[in-house]
C-alpha cells in the first residue's frame, strides 16, 4: 500500500475517485481463465500472489484484493481514513454482475415549475350547487363496486409484481458464504483522519468538553465504485481489515456486519497484529489499574516488537493521457437491469459523444423505452439528446453560450410534427422563453417583457409544397398582463386579430368587484379606402363596458384606439413573417450542425492545442531574449533627455538645447549623489552625537554602575564607532564612485554620435568651463 496523492480536482472526493478507478480498469475475479497467463493459480483458480498498485497502473486489469488496495491507497493520499477489508460477499458482487442492480444513472426529469399552473383559490362567494335528486342508495351500490374492482386490480397488480421479482430474483447459490472479495471501508470518526466532514464532535453533557463520537464506516466496493452502508446484504462477514498502520483481525465472529463496532483500539474486537501503532489509537486506550500509563514515545516504542515496513511500491501517478482515455480501449459498457450503460473517453468520438444510457422493457435488453445520449466539447453547445421510443420524440438540450440562446429543442414526430423550443430568456432581447412551432401555428411565450405581452399565437395556411406558395396568416391572438398603471377598462387582457375576417376584438382586464370583463371589437375598412389616415365609421365597432360608472369611450378615443390597433397588427404580422425566417434558419442549421459536428478544445489543452502551446512558448522565449539583451545593453544616458526636444528628424536641436540638454544630464547625477552624501553625513553626525552623549554619561556616572552593566555600556560604545567608521568609509566611497562616473558620463556624451556634429570648439570649452566648476 502506498498513500498517494492526485492533482486531479475529481478525485479530492471519495465518489470521483472511486468512479474514476471503476471506470480505469477492467475487473476479473477469481474464476476468469483469461487471465494473464503469466499469473499462477491454485486448483481452485485463485491466485497465489497479487501485484503492487503500481503493477496494476500499467496493466489496467486486477481482481478485488489488487483493486481495492489501489483505491485505499488513493483514498489515504487523499486524506480518507480508508481501510482494505477482507471477507465473504455474494456471488453477484464477486463476479461483478449487475444485472439485477437498478441503474443509479438514470436521469430524472425535472419538471419547470413555471410551467405549472397555480390553481385558483376558491370563490367565497360562489353560486350554489343545485340540489342532487339522484338516488344515493345507487350511488352508493356503484361506487362499492367500483371499489371492488379497483381492489381486485391493484391485487392483481401486486401479485404480478411479486410474481415477476420472484422471477427476477438470482438462482440459488450452493458457495454462498465461502466467496472470498476484498472491498474499501472508509472509517467515520477516526483518531488519524483529517478531512473535513468526516470527524463529528459533539460536547459532552457532564463535563462540557468536545469529544470525538463512536467511529463507525461505510464501503466502497472497487469493482463497481458504488457506496454501500454495513447493512448492505451484499457483504456476507469480515475476517480482517488492515492499511498504512496496521493489520487488524476482527473477533466479532459473531456479529453481523450491520451490528460490528469499529473503534480499531478495542481489543475486545480488533486484534492488533503490531501492538502500539499507530500512535493516534492509544491515546483513549483503557490502562489496567496495576500498569501505569504509557505516557511518552519512548515508552510505546518500549512496548513494539515489529515495525510498518516502509511501502516499496513506487510513487503512483496518473499522466494526464491516461486520465482523460479513463476506459481502457477509450471505452466501457454496463449491463444493468434492463439498463445499458455506456462511457466513452472526450474526443473518442466524432461528434463528441461521452455517455450514452438506454433502458429496456425486459431483462434481456429487447424493446427499448428511452435512450439519453451526454455530449462534451461541441462547438454547437451540444448537451444531452433524449429519445423516446414509445412516443417519439427528441429532446436537445444546449448549455449556454450559443448566438440564438437556445436552450432545448424537442421534436415530436409524426403525426404531430412539432417542435418545441426553450431558450435563455435573461439573453434574448424579445425575452422568448418557449416556442412551439407547427406547419399550421405559432406559439410564443415570454417572460418579463416591458410591454406585458406573455402569450402570442400565430395561425397560419401551410406552405404549398407544389407552387411554394408561401403562408398566409389567418389569426393572431396575443394575451398581457395586467398594467398596474392604467385603469381596467382601458388596459387589453387578450387581441385578437382575425385576417380573413378582417376584424379586431378586444378584451379588457377584469375591473374591481367585476364579474365580466369590457370588450371592443372593429372591423377594419378596406384596404382600398385606407391612404395615409384611417377611416372611421361608428357603425364598424361595437362594445361593452362591464362597470356601468367608467365613462363611456368618445368616438375619439374609439378612433385612436383603432388606429392603435391597426398599427399593433401590422407589426404582428411583420413579427411573424421574421419568425418563420428565424425558424426555418434555425432548423436548417441544426440539421447542418447534426450531419457534421465540430468539435472544440481549450486553449489551455496542452493534449491538442499543440500550436498554441508552441505559441505561448515562443513569446516567452522572445520576452527572456529581449530581458536579457536589455540587460547586456549599455545604459543609454541620453534616452530622457532627447525626447524634450521632440522629433529631431523634423526639426534640429539648437547649440543652445545641445548645451542644456549637457548641463542637465551632469546636474542629474550630481545632485543624486549630492541627496546620498547629505543623508549618510546626517546619519554619521547623528552617531558622534550619541556617541558623545554616551561618554558624558559614562564619565559621571561611572561608579554607580555594576561590572556587568559597565560593559555592556561599553560594548554599546565600539558598536556606535564602528557603525561611525562604517559610515565615513561609505562616505569616502561614494565620493571616488561619484568622480569616476561624472568623467565617464562626460566622455560618454561626447562621443555620442547623436551629440558629437554639435561640439565645436566653442561648446568643448564652454563644457570643460562647466565641468570644472562641478569638480
Amino acid at each position: 500500500m502506498r498513500a498517494s496523492f492526485i492533482l486531479f480536482r475529481f478525485y479530492y472526493v471519495y465518489y470521483g475517485c472511486c468512479c474514476c478507478y471503476y471506470y480505469y480498469y477492467y475487473y476479473h475475479y477469481y474464476s476468469d481463465h483469461h487471465y494473464e497467463t503469466q499469473r499462477t493459480y491454485t486448483e481452485d483458480n485463485r491466485p497465489t500472489r497479487l501485484v503492487s498498485p503500481d503493477e496494476v497502473l500499467k496493466r489496467r486489469r486486477a481482481n478485488s484484493f489488487e483493486l481495492a488496495t489501489l483505491l485505499c491507497s488513493f483514498l489515504i493520499g487523499n486524506g480518507f481514513a480508508a481501510c482494505v477489508v477482507s471477507g465473504y460477499a455474494t456471488r453477484e458482487v464477486v463476479n461483478n454482475d449487475q444485472q439485477r442492480v437498478v441503474c443509479p444513472f438514470v436521469p430524472v426529469e425535472d419538471e419547470e415549475s413555471g410551467d405549472e399552473e397555480q390553481p385558483a383559490p376558491p370563490n367565497k362567494y360562489q353560486l350554489r350547487q343545485p340540489p342532487d335528486l339522484r338516488s344515493q342508495y345507487l350511488l352508493n351500490i356503484e361506487e362499492e363496486k367500483v371499489a371492488k374492482l379497483h381492489a381486485e386490480e391493484a391485487s392483481r397488480a401486486v401479485a404480478e409484481r411479486e410474481e415477476l421479482e420472484r422471477l427476477e430474483q438470482p438462482p440459488h447459490d450452493p458457495k454462498r458464504g465461502h466467496r472470498v472479495h476484498a472491498w474499501v471501508a472508509i472509517l467515520l470518526n477516526a483518531p488519524w483522519c483529517y478531512k473535513p466532514g468526516y470527524r463529528e464532535i459533539s460536547l459532552d453533557p457532564n463535563t462540557g468538553e468536545r469529544v470525538l463520537q463512536p467511529p463507525s464506516a461505510f464501503f466502497i466496493e472497487p469493482s463497481t465504485g458504488f457506496r454501500h452502508e454495513v447493512s448492505s446484504p451484499d457483504y456476507l462477514a469480515i475476517e480482517s481489515i488492515w492499511n498504512q498502520h496496521n493489520y487488524y483481525v476482527n473477533k466479532q465472529q459473531q456479529v453481523p456486519i450491520a451490528g460490528m463496532r469499529w473503534d480499531l483500539a478495542d481489543g475486545r474486537d480488533w486484534e492488533h497484529f503490531l501492538p502500539g501503532e499507530p500512535y493516534e489509537l492509544r491515546e483513549d486506550c483503557a490502562v489496567p489499574e496495576d500498569q501505569d500509563p504509557l505516557t511518552t514515545e519512548e515508552e510505546i516504542e518500549k512496548e513494539k516488537h515489529l515495525d510498518m515496513p516502509t511501502s516499496w511500491v513506487r510513487s503512483l501517478n496518473v499522466s494526464r493521457t491516461d486520465y482523460e482515455q479513463r476506459f481502457p480501449d477509450g471505452a466501457k459498457v454496463i449491463y444493468f437491469k434492463k439498463t445499458i450503460y455506456e462511457r466513452f473517453a472526450p474526443y473518442r468520438n466524432l461528434i463528441g459523444l461521452v455517455r450514452r444510457l438506454t433502458t429496456y422493457e425486459t431483462l434481456d435488453y429487447d424493446g427499448p423505452i428511452s435512450r439519453w445520449e451526454w455530449y462534451a466539447n461541441r462547438d454547437d453547445h451540444l448537451n444531452l439528446v433524449r429519445v423516446e421510443y414509445r412516443t417519439n420524440e427528441t429532446e436537445e438540450c444546449f448549455d449556454k453560450g450559443r448566438s440564438d440562446c437556445l436552450r432545448s429543442l424537442k421534436h415530436r414526430a409524426a403525426p404531430a410534427d412539432e417542435y418545441e423550443l426553450r431558450f435563455f430568456y435573461q439573453y434574448r432581447f424579445d425575452a422568448l422563453r418557449t416556442l412551439v412551432y407547427h406547419s399550421t401555428y405559432i406559439q410564443e411565450h415570454y417572460e418579463k417583457r416591458d410591454d406585458l405581452l406573455y402569450y402570442r399565437e400565430f395561425r397560419n395556411i401551410p406552405k404549398d409544397p407544389i407552387t411554394k406558395e408561401p403562408s398566409k396568416l389567418t389569426h393572431i391572438t396575443e394575451k398581457f398582463h395586467q398594467n398596474p398603471a392604467k385603469i381596467p377598462v382601458k388596459d387589453i387582457a387578450i387581441r385578437n386579430c382575425f385576417i380573413q375576417d378582417n376584424k379586431i376584438a378586444l378584451q379588457f382586464h377584469y375591473g374591481e368587484d367585476c364579474i365580466t370583463a369590457s370588450t371592443r371589437e372593429f372591423i377594419k375598412p378596406p384596404k382600398s379606402e385606407m391612404g395615409e389616415e384611417v377611416p372611421y365609421d361608428p357603425a364598424c365597432t361595437s362594445g361593452y363596458v362591464s362597470n356601468p360608472w367608467d365613462p363611456q369611450p368618445t368616438q375619439l378615443d374609439l378612433f385612436l384606439l383603432l388606429k392603435e390597433q391597426l398599427k399593433a397588427e401590422e407589426l404582428s404580422s411583420h413579427a411573424f413573417r421574421k419568425r418563420v425566417v428565424e425558424i426555418d434558419t434555425m432548423l436548417s442549421e441544426r440539421r447542418k450542425q447534426t450531419d457534421s459536428p465540430r468539435l472544440t478544445s481549450s486553449l489551455f489543452d496542452p493534449l491538442r492545442n499543440e500550436e498554441a502551446r508552441q505559441l505561448r512558448l515562443a513569446k516567452y522565449e522572445a520576452i527572456k531574449a529581449r530581458e536579457e539583451q536589455i540587460k547586456q545593453q549599455q545604459a543609454d544616458f541620453l534616452a530622457p533627455y532627447l525626447l524634450r526636444l521632440g522629433d529631431t528628424k523634423k526639426k534640429p536641436p539648437t547649440r543652445a538645447h545641445v548645451m542644456r540638454l549637457y548641463r542637465d544630464c551632469t546636474n542629474d547625477l550630481r545632485t543624486f549623489y549630492q541627496r546620498l552624501e547629505e543623508e549618510l553625513r546626517n546619519r554619521c553626525d547623528d552617531l558622534i552625537t550619541e556617541e558623545q552623549s554616551l561618554k558624558r554619561f559614562l564619565s559621571r556616572f561611572q561608579q554607580h554602575f555594576e561590572d556587568a552593566e559597565y560593559e555592556k555600556f561599553i560594548a554599546e560604545g565600539e558598536t556606535l564607532e564602528r557603525d561611525k567608521h562604517i559610515l565615513q568609509m561609505r562616505l569616502e566611497n561614494i565620493q571616488d564612485e561619484y568622480r569616476r562616473k561624472a568623467e565617464h558620463l562626460r566622455q560618454a556624451l561626447r562621443e555620442d554620435e547623436r551629440l558629437r556634429p554639435y561640439f565645436a570648439a566653442e561648446l568643448e570649452s564652454s563644457c570643460d568651463r562647466t565641468d570644472g566648476e562641478d569638480e
